[in-house]
């Protein structure tokens, strides 16, 4: 079994805790062969825990032979220059999300990828999300109908201070959790090029000037409404994964699924009526009927109860057949193309946070 050598660049919450976490555990498909981050205590770090010195600056990764992938977890506003400058020179890349700041700089580094024969990749991994799919797979069974709605919730009620805080850095909620509820989206809908975008945004309680409240609706012809919502000011439970269908509906969150719908043939037959309803006796009554409903559920499997792992090493797994199989790649650049459209057409309509 072929082995990819990885270098790793940042070694902080995404390089560290995600990256290497994921990796550490396929060795049979992975091997970190290098590390790079800027800052002295995480070279250390880097030298205590894995015993390899690490590199100060990417640039001296770049004639080295002995590297088949680069993971870029830089600062997101690193991440599409120095994704570019490592495309330009031969290598492929995964980069941490958001993988630019704008369609431009995501452009500019598919483009470069292209010219130089290269793959470039970005981790967007809650495609793998097992409760996601099993909702594609009820979604798909047609038990729900034709699907008029789905909403994403991503809410808590939380203060952040950080640099992921500051629109200036390439962050705020949008571009730190927005791929990934915007990725099903868009998958949901098939990912169409005629999406027409609402989107409020709020900066609630963020120490920051980035937005820590988004409210987005999109809608294209023939597909779902998709609504999105992802809060750091709402604290109670609220399932993450809404669907509405016009035999049935859905709703649930990584730690299971329920969903109750009802068939044609047992549904009692009505005809469309312009007369006001009534007893026998003439007493003015609603319409509404008692439908059959049938209710199942989906409880995940212990492998699939850890999600993070779940998703993490579907990711990986799938990228290495990518790699040495070239098989195609379930997210594809040009789904994350017309996330950044969106993300920008976001901003548009809220540039008065950010004046």
């Amino acid at each position: 079994m072929k082995k990819i050598r990885v270098a790793l660049i940042g070694y902080g919450r995404s390089g560290r805790n995600i990256h290497q976490h994921l990796l550490s555990q396929l060795p049979e498909k992975y091997e970190i062969v290098a590390y790079v981050d800027q800052d002295a205590e995480r070279r250390e770090m880097i030298q205590r825990e894995n015993g390899i010195e690490a590199l100060k600056d990417y640039r001296e990764l770049l004639d080295r032979k002995d590297i088949d992938l680069v993971v870029n977890a830089s600062f997101s506003f690193d991440h599409a220059r120095i994704s570019y400058d490592l495309l330009t020179h031969g290598f492929d890349v995964l980069s941490e999300k958001p993988a630019a700041k704008d369609e431009d700089e995501f452009a500019s580094a598919v483009r470069a990828a292209r010219e130089n024969g290269r793959r470039y990749f970005v981790f967007q991994q809650y495609r793998f999300s097992p409760a996601y799919k099993k909702m594609r797979e009820i979604i798909e069974s047609g038990k729900l109908g034709r699907v008029v709605q789905f909403t994403f919730n991503f809410d808590g009620f939380a203060r952040r201070w950080d640099w992921q805080t500051v629109h200036g850095f390439t962050a705020g909620s949008l571009r730190n959790t927005g791929p990934h509820p915007m990725d099903w989206a868009l998958d949901m809908m098939g990912f169409p090029q005629d999406v027409s975008v609402f989107c409020a945004m709020d900066c609630a309680h963020t120490f920051g000037d980035g937005e820590d409240y988004v409210k987005m609706l999109l809608r294209a012809p023939g597909a779902p409404v998709g609504e999105i919502e992802i809060s750091a000011a709402f604290g109670y439970k609220k399932d993450t994964y809404q669907v509405h269908g016009t035999r049935g509906c859905l709703t649930g969150n990584d730690s299971g699924l329920k969903w109750k719908y009802y068939v044609d043939e047992e549904a009692p037959e009505q005809h469309l009526t312009t007369k006001p309803l009534r007893t026998e006796e003439c007493v003015p009554i609603y319409c509404r009927e008692q439908l059959p409903m049938h209710e199942e559920e989906w409880i995940p499997n212990e492998f699939e109860k850890d999600v993070f792992n779940a998703k993490g090493l579907g990711y990986y797994n799938a990228l290495y057949e990518t790699l040495t199989e070239d098989k195609p790649f379930l997210i594809k650049n040009e789904q994350i193309m017309l996330q950044m459209k969106i993300t920008q057409e976001a901003y548009r309509q809220n540039e008065a946070l950010y004046r």
